[in-house]
């Protein structure tokens, strides 16, 4: 029987170390660290100074920006096949025999 959590769950450290590229876990953890500071302000009732947000966007950006990146040049996320929506078949290409016209002279 399979995990009811996935199969993220059983992978060991090890296993998503070789899976994740290290600039995408450093954005995540950069990432992780602005969302914790932003909601330590929020939790002691201060809104948070502006740098945070304009850090926050900007790590975010950054992180989708590397993903693509990353996607794009088929690299180890592209290991795994796209679950979502398998690629069509190529289509074949068919000569066609040409219709014979008749020259008008």
């Amino acid at each position: 029987m399979t995990s009811p959590l996935g199969p993220a769950e059983d992978l060991s450290d090890d296993d998503i170390d070789k899976m994740v590229p290290p600039k995408v876990m450093r954005l995540t953890q950069h990432l992780h660290n602005m969302i914790y500071i932003r909601f330590f302000y929020e939790q002691i009732g201060q809104q948070p100074p502006e740098w945070t947000k304009r850090e926050l966007t900007r790590a975010e950006q950054a992180l989708i920006d590397e993903l693509d990146r990353e996607h794009g040049q088929g690299g180890r996320f592209r290991e795994i096949k796209d679950e979502a929506r398998q690629s069509e078949p190529r289509r074949e290409r068919i000569v066609e025999a040409r219709t014979s016209l008749k020259r008008r002279i």
